[in-house]
């Protein structure tokens, strides 16, 4: 599919084989050549000259356009095929030819068609360009990349080349070569319609990952504003470019002045209001944004995006009941728009209703194939509803279907919900794998160090790394009650029940609301110390909140000797 979209580019503007020639080599007269005594077509090709040849040629193509403009592809192609035959060393025939065979998704009969183009001393970088592009589709990594080299050093204009080499550069960390490449695309482009609005696309791609080269590239966006200006007024499609240069430029009245006049552009122009949100958003101006999304909501009652933009919004306002209000009617107006069912989704889970979010994310199941955010979330809602084995296996498809399509997902966050899942299972060794993934990823993380020296500490393993470790997670948080209750706890294991008593009170007094496990240690504490009646209190006021058979056993025991005593 995506190699459909990105070689139909060329098929837009595709130069006519039918111009007057000027050389040996070049395209032939635009109609048929006709002579008093005879057709070309009647004489063998082996009989004609090169000029004879080209004639030939030029008809079969001519011919071809012909059919094809009356639907006739299968017809087109044949004549496409006669014309080089005609004509085999012309190396802009091949390419128009080639081109031709790319409009109707003839991937592999315009590879054949290019391949041998390419060894011709003429051959043009558009050759090169066309096959890279082919053979980046089909795998052919090495040398797709070698051809968009050739097509680049033939033809400095051409700015898909130019992209999927600066595209190898930032993947390689060459970060300097890549910025040579895109400062050096303005002045290399021959500033053709589709060509400036690809060489914005460029700049505009290159900077999202290099933000902080945008002041080495001010002249050259200067140069490409003005210069794209000249024809924009004409192609909106441009003029909505354009606006992201200057919003990139922080050249917000620019750009909003620009926007404002394209959504007086009849017929409408898409995602312009979509961009004049974007661009109050940047400007501090939520409730101008809001209003854009109104009056488009309105305009486009059968347009879901809207309302989900809305729904966005009410959500970093803390509106949470207006954006479940909009996420559900983007949902409604279009069941097969993704993106609010898993903002709701979010919601949900961020609200605490687990149950909710399944029933949401069990809609979009419905409409749409297996994705890591679908498995994901869903292995979230069953984790919170404590149903660990299901949730795992959620999160173990998650995990699959990033390793193939998207391996940056499987981050510190995500191998901690996969190693806490574990720990709830009590498969301890597994989750201190997940755990130790997600440190290396994220080794300041102070969540998985906590979780995972406490893990620790209450099997009673590893206790100095667990110290250690609970250590640099109270450096980075200092005042988590759930840090300061590890910490107490760990020194509690380590026998140091003296110094683990100031950090596990310091722990309950920071809580809103009694927490079941602090009292729990705390009554322990109190009770290696002998300070027995203040560990029958805390016990108490742990099985108060949350009935545990070994804290009662602990409570009865302790109170049973105090009425002994007694």
């Amino acid at each position: 599919m995506i190699l459909v979209w990105t070689l139909s580019v060329w098929a837009i503007t595709v130069p006519v084989y039918a111009q007057e020639a000027g050389q040996d080599g070049d395209v032939g007269p635009a109609g048929p050549v006709v002579s008093d005594a005879f057709e070309p077509q009647d004489i063998p090709l082996d009989d004609l000259d090169a000029s004879g040849r080209r004639a030939r040629a030029q008809a079969h193509f001519a011919s071809g356009i012909t059919f094809e403009a009356q639907g006739e592809q299968a017809e087109a192609l044949k004549q496409f095929a006669l014309a080089l035959e005609a004509d085999p060393t012309n190396a802009k025939l091949a390419v128009r030819v080639a081109e031709k065979h790319i409009a109707l998704q003839k991937f592999d009969e315009a590879y054949e068609i290019l391949l041998p183009a390419t060894e011709l001393e003429e051959a043009e970088g558009k050759a090169f360009e066309l096959l890279g592009l082919i053979q980046m589709a089909r795998g052919e990594a090495d040398s797709s990349l070698e051809n968009f080299k050739t097509a680049l050093a033939r033809d400095p204009s051409l700015i898909i080349s130019r992209s999927r080499l600066v595209d190898v550069h930032l993947r390689e960390g060459e970060n300097l070569d890549a910025l040579e490449l895109v400062q050096e695309a303005v002045k290399a482009t021959n500033y053709a319609l589709e060509d400036m609005t690809a060489l914005i696309g460029l700049y505009l791609k290159f900077l999202t990952i290099q933000p902080n080269r945008l002041n080495d590239l001010g002249p050259q966006l200067e140069s490409l504003v003005i210069k794209s200006s000249e024809v924009a007024e004409e192609h909106p499609a441009l003029g909505l470019a354009i606006s992201d240069v200057l919003m990139l430029m922080e050249r917000f009245e620019d750009a909003e002045s620009r926007l404002q006049d394209l959504k007086a552009y009849r017929p409408p122009v898409p995602m312009v209001r979509e961009k004049l949100v974007d661009l109050y958003l940047r400007q501090g101006k939520p409730e101008h944004a809001v209003r854009e999304l109104t009056e488009l909501s309105e305009a486009e009652p059968d347009n879901p995006r809207p309302q989900y933009l809305l729904g966005t919004l009410m959500m970093e306002e803390g509106k949470t009941d207006e954006a479940e209000t909009h996420y559900r009617k983007a949902i409604e107006i279009r069941s097969t728009f993704e993106a609010p069912y898993f903002a709701l989704a979010e919601l949900k889970l961020n609200a605490g209703d687990a149950r909710e979010a399944l029933s949401v994310l069990q809609q979009a199941r419905s409409q749409f194939s297996k994705q890591f955010i679908l498995e994901f979330y869903s292995g979230v809602a069953m984790s919170a509803l404590r149903r660990y084995e299901p949730a795992l296996d959620f999160l173990r498809s998650a995990e699959e279907i990033a390793a193939k399509q998207d391996p940056a997902r499987l981050n510190g966050f995500f191998y901690f919900r996969i190693g806490m899942v574990l720990e709830r299972l009590g498969k301890l060794e597994a989750a201190e794998k997940e755990f130790l993934k997600c440190l290396d990823k994220t080794p300041d993380d102070a969540t998985t160090l906590n979780y995972l020296g406490y893990m620790w500490a209450e099997q009673g393993k590893k206790l100095d790394q667990a110290y250690e470790w609970i250590s640099k997670a109270l450096e980075l948080d200092p005042e988590s009650d759930a840090i300061l209750d590890s910490m107490g706890w760990v020194l509690f294991k380590r026998g140091k029940a003296e110094e683990a008593l100031p950090y596990l009170e310091k722990a309950e007094s920071h809580l809103e609301e009694p927490d079941p496990t602090i009292l729990d240690h705390l009554g322990d504490v109190y009770q290696a110390l002998d300070r027995r009646e203040k560990a029958v209190d805390a016990f108490k006021r742990s099985l108060e909140l949350e009935f545990n058979e070994k804290v009662f056993q602990k409570w009865r025991l302790l109170r049973d000797k105090q009425d002994i005593q007694s």
